[in-house]
C-alpha cells in the first residue's frame, strides 16, 4: 500500500502541482480535475483533511465510510486511515489538508482528538450539509482558498483561524447528525481502533497540570498498561498502520509540542522540559538534538 509521510510526496502522487507550505495546503477540487488521478487505489498519509464537496460523480472511501449517494457533503481524513477514491472529473468543491505540527504549532495544548471527535481514525463519518448551511461552509473555505493563494503576509495565521472555524462548524454538525449509538454498532476495524486510542490517549497525557514519576507518558509501556495490551503488540500495530513504531510517535508528539512552546512563548528551555515531563532538562535538550539536529536554544533563534 502507498504510504504518503508528506503533503509534497501526496500531491506527486496524486498528480497534481506541489504545495506552497510543507505543512498545510488548500484546494479546489475543480483545479485538480484537470491532472489529478480519477481512480486512486488504496493508500494513507500523515496528515488531516477537512472537504466539502459539493457536486461531483464517483465517490471516495475514507476507512469504513463512502461518499457515495451523498449530495453536499463535509468529509475527513486522518492520519493515516486507508482512503482510495473513483471519481469522474466533474468534482466542485475545496479541501484543507493539515499536519499535526500546524494545529499545535497556534495551540500548544491542543488536544485535536477530544475537540473534534470526526478526526479520530475511526469516526471520520460523511456529513450531509443541508441547502440552508451551504452558503457559511463555502464562504469560509474560499476564503482560506484566497487567502493561500494570495501569498500575503499573516497567510498561515490567517488560514488556521478558517480551519479551526471550519473544525468546529463540524463539530456542531457532527453533534447533530451522530449519536453515541450510531458509532458504537459501526462495523470498524480493531486494529485502527486500537492506534486511534493510542493516539488520543498520546494527547491527553500531555495535557498541564498532571503529575507522573520517571517520564513515564514517554514510555512504550505506559500506554499499553492503560490500553490493557502488551507494549510489543502496540508497537506492531503501529508500524503496520503507520509505519512508525509507538516510540515514534511519541517522540513526535512531544517534538510537535516542544517547537510550539518554543516558537509561541518566553518559557525558559527548563520549564518547557519539566512541562513535557523530563525530570532532567539535560535529558530533554539531547533528546530535541537529537531529533532536530539542533539544540532548543539555537531552534528558538
Amino acid at each position: 500500500m502507498i504510504h504518503f509521510s508528506t503533503l509534497k510526496e501526496y500531491c506527486e502522487g496524486i498528480n497534481i502541482p506541489s504545495p506552497r507550505h510543507h505543512d498545510y495546503d488548500v484546494r479546489s477540487f475543480q483545479e485538480n480535475m484537470k491532472t489529478v488521478h480519477h481512480k486512486m487505489s488504496l493508500h494513507k498519509h500523515e496528515f488531516y483533511a477537512l472537504a466539502l464537496k459539493l457536486e461531483g460523480s464517483g465517490y471516495t472511501k475514507t476507512g469504513n465510510y463512502s461518499t457515495k449517494n451523498l449530495e453536499a457533503t463535509l468529509f475527513f481524513n486522518s492520519p493515516y486511515q486507508i482512503t482510495y477514491w473513483d471519481i469522474l472529473p466533474d468534482w466542485e468543491g475545496y479541501y484543507i489538508m493539515f499536519t499535526e505540527d500546524f494545529y499545535i504549532e497556534k495551540n500548544p495544548t491542543a488536544q485535536i482528538g477530544q475537540e473534534f471527535p470526526f478526526l479520530l481514525v475511526d469516526n471520520t463519518i460523511p456529513l450531509d450539509i443541508a441547502k440552508e448551511d451551504i452558503p457559511t461552509f463555502l464562504s469560509i473555505f474560499k476564503e482560506a482558498f484566497n487567502e493561500y493563494n494570495s501569498g500575503a503576509d499573516f497567510n498561515k495565521e490567517i488560514i488556521y483561524h478558517h480551519t479551526k472555524a471550519l473544525l468546529y462548524k463540524a463539530a456542531r454538525l457532527f453533534k447533530k447528525q451522530i449519536n453515541e449509538s450510531e458509532l458504537q454498532f459501526t462495523q470498524r476495524d480493531g486494529d485502527i481502533i486500537l492506534v486511534s486510542r493510542f493516539k488520543n490517549q498520546i494527547e491527553t497525557s500531555f495535557h498541564p497540570g498532571q503529575s507522573f514519576e520517571n517520564a513515564e507518558p514517554h514510555k512504550v509501556q505506559f500506554y499499553a498498561d492503560r490500553l490493557s495490551v502488551h507494549p510489543n503488540h502496540l508497537n506492531a500495530l503501529c508500524k503496520r498502520i503507520t509505519s512508525h513504531s509507538a516510540s515514534e510517535l511519541i517522540y513526535k508528539h512531544i517534538l510537535s509540542l516542544a517547537k510550539s512552546r518554543l516558537v509561541n512563548t518566553d518559557k525558559s528551555v527548563k520549564e518547557i522540559a519539566f512541562e513535557l515531563y523530563y525530570n532532567y532538562p539535560n535529558h530533554f535538550a539531547k533528546f530535541f538534538k537529537k531529533q532536530t539536529g539542533m539544540t532548543p536554544g539555537t531552534f528558538r533563534k
